[in-house]
C-alpha cells in the first residue's frame, strides 16, 4: 500500500493553532528507547501556520513495523550530542 494513496486528514485545520492542514514530503525523526530513526520522503500532514505536523495512521504503523524489522537503512549519518547544562545559559 502506498501510504500518499490513504492520506485524508481527520480535520481540515490545525487542532494546535487553527492553521490550514497542508499535505507535505518530510523527513521523519522518530525516536525509538535510547536510538533515533530517520525516515526520508513522509508524507505529512502539516499546519501552515504553525508548522507542526500529523501522519495518517497507516504512516505511523508503516514506520514502527520497519524499525521492529530492522531492515539495512540506505544510510548512516553521525551527528553531534550536546548536553546544556554543561554550558552556561
Amino acid at each position: 500500500m502506498d501510504p500518499k494513496e490513504s492520506m485524508s486528514p481527520m480535520s481540515t485545520s490545525c487542532g494546535q493553532f487553527g492553521g490550514a492542514l497542508e499535505q507535505r514530503t518530510i523527513t521523519h525523526r522518530q525516536p525509538w528507547g535510547d536510538e533515533l530513526y530517520e525516515f526520508e520522503n513522509v508524507p505529512a500532514w502539516v499546519c501552515s501556520q504553525c508548522g507542526e505536523t500529523w501522519l495518517d495512521a497507516g504512516v505511523g504503523q508503516l514506520i514502527e513495523n520497519i524499525i521492529q524489522e530492522h531492515p539495512k537503512p540506505q544510510r548512516y549519518h553521525q551527528v553531534p550530542v550536546f548536553s546544556l547544562t554543561e554550558f552556561r545559559l
